[in-house]
């Protein structure tokens, strides 16, 4: 087995002291260290392709290094993409990341939870399932820095999550639809009882009732274990009783439905304006393009990642961040 480079090799191929290198490689060199030898000592040290040894590294200081993250379903697009934001930052601040995915299911939430907290994780990252409350309260009660994103829970105070408005996102959505001349609008969603979901449907409300004037606003509320299933026979029903526009409220739900509308030949925007949540690039190979409600995925993985070091290094401030999304438009919501 090749030995393992240590600092002391470092040190001996440069003339220097152990401290000096060990000062360079942890950033802790200025006013020690010319720049010009310590870029040396780097150099040198990739040379010999020097790796830190992590178990000596986190008993020095108490710290694995490493970040735990828990999605809530990998199949969906957003999760993936968030995910190697969340990996990106992680590594820049030279932690290393252990994923999970829930799958919308709350027992397995609490057994990746546990798998976590085992590994000796310094923090986790959580896109926490419905009915995951109690796991939740858990890791606050024992101080376990931990960070929620996407997701919310008002019946839990003063926990640190980052995610977008949800209510006033759709009401854009509505305003977009208005300015561009669509009168009778209506949102496909999933029949789930999760708080940013029944806001991104409020919002939908809300807004059809306030400027288009509908008393009644269509939305329809789809299981997703009968998702494919189910999708053709609705969205053929909306477009017979002459909905003018479709507003799929994740990116899962906006495949299956343009793959309907792809089926059946019907014309975007013609025939049906189309307006997705969340963008795929899966939607540049649609005949026309698709307008979109795009969120800031790579700020929600930067700002996730910086807030949760930041508790681990010992804030106790809880903090709640919320950012702003943009519609991207699209040829499929062109003024009708």
């Amino acid at each position: 087995m090749r030995k393992r480079v240590s600092l002391k090799d470092i040190a001996h191929e440069l003339g220097v002291s152990t401290a000096v290198v060990s000062y360079v490689l942890n950033d802790k060199y200025e006013g020690r260290v010319s720049e010009a030898k310590a870029q040396q000592i780097r150099e040198t040290a990739k040379e010999l392709n020097y790796t830190p040894n992590q178990i000596a590294k986190s008993l020095k200081k108490d710290k694995t290094f490493t970040i735990g993250l828990i999605i809530a379903d990998i199949s969906n697009l957003f999760y993936s993409n968030i995910a190697r934001y969340i990996e990106d930052e992680s590594k820049k601040h030279q932690y290393n990341m252990i994923f999970g995915s829930a799958d919308e299911n709350a027992e397995k939430f609490n057994e990746l939870v546990q798998v976590m907290l085992s590994r000796q994780v310094d923090g986790i990252i959580l896109a926490a399932p419905k009915g995951t409350e109690s796991t939740l309260e858990y890791l606050k009660d024992q101080y376990i820095p931990f960070v929620l994103i996407d997701r919310h829970f008002p019946s839990i105070p003063d926990i640190n999550t980052i995610g977008i408005n949800n209510f006033q996102a759709s009401y854009r959505v509505v305003e977009h639809i208005a300015k561009n001349g669509f009168r009778k609008p209506a949102m496909v969603t999933l029949s789930v009882d999760l708080f940013h979901m029944r806001e991104r449907t409020a919002g939908f409300k809300n807004a059809s009732k306030e400027l288009l004037n509908i008393l009644k606003p269509e939305v329809v509320e789809i299981d997703e274990e009968v998702l494919s299933g189910e999708i053709e026979d609705r969205m053929l029903k909306l477009i017979k009783d002459g909905v003018d526009l479709v507003y799929f409220s994740t990116n899962k739900i906006a495949m299956e439905g343009l793959a309907v509308l792809v089926k059946h030949n019907i014309s975007v925007p013609r025939e049906i304006g189309i307006i997705c949540f969340d963008e795929a690039d899966a939607y540049k190979i649609f005949h026309t393009s698709i307008t979109f409600v795009k969120q800031p995925l790579q700020q929600i993985g930067q700002e996730s990642v910086e807030l949760l070091i930041s508790l681990i290094n010992g804030n106790q401030s809880a903090k709640s961040i919320v950012l702003g999304t943009q519609i991207i438009a699209g040829n499929s919501s062109a003024p009708h």
